[in-house]
């Protein structure tokens, strides 16, 4: 069962505070939930395919590999292993979950609660889930603009079909996962591009 861990979550939805994320979901959520209609995964492979967005996945998860592997070299000279994955789930609405081992998820929190690097690996943690975000969106509403043209029967049916798809934006979560010899993150959109 996920759970939220304060000492983690605190930086984390600071920093995304601070860029804004969170006002936007606020958005997101009052624009209504009435006859949402979920985006198909052909749909979010073919936004995800196109190149300025396959470019950005591409920097983002190079991005991501760096991340892990400074992670993973600073948990080892502070004598920490992990025996599974850690994962940091980022939600649109700024809420953050912590979920690993027991034993894992304790191992992280003491590191993080004593990381003084700068930046700390919280504050990049939240960096790169507020780029993926970012990306998500993109991928979704260019997906969403799709969808509503090639499916509404007309003018005004778009628009309708358009916001009724980018209402799921409000629950879109990215998820950085680090274990002691892999790493990956996976939001809408990124699993299909990179494929």
């Amino acid at each position: 069962m996920p759970a939220v861990v304060s000492s983690i979550n605190n930086p984390l939805l600071s920093y995304l505070s601070a860029q804004g994320l969170d006002s936007a979901a606020t958005n997101a959520k009052t624009a209504g939930k009435a006859g949402a209609t979920a985006l198909p995964q052909a749909a979010l492979d073919r936004a995800a395919g196109m190149a300025k967005s396959a470019t950005a996945v591409s920097s983002l998860d190079t991005a991501q590999k760096a991340l892990a592997t400074d992670l993973r070299t600073a948990m080892a000279k502070a004598g920490v292993k992990l025996e599974g994955p850690v994962e940091f789930a980022v939600k649109s609405d700024g809420s953050v979950e912590f979920k690993g081992s027991d034993a894992d998820r304790a191992a992280a929190k003491a590191f993080l609660n004593a990381d003084t690097s700068q930046p700390s690996f919280a504050a990049r943690i939240a960096n790169q889930a507020r780029d993926a975000l970012k990306l998500s969106t993109s991928i979704q509403q260019s997906a969403a603009i799709s969808q509503a043209a090639k499916l509404a029967k007309s003018a005004g049916g778009v628009m309708s079909l358009y916001t009724s798809l980018m209402q799921q934006t409000a629950t879109t979560s990215v998820v950085f996962s680090v274990s002691a010899d892999s790493s990956s993150l996976t939001y809408p959109g990124s699993l299909a591009a990179k494929a």
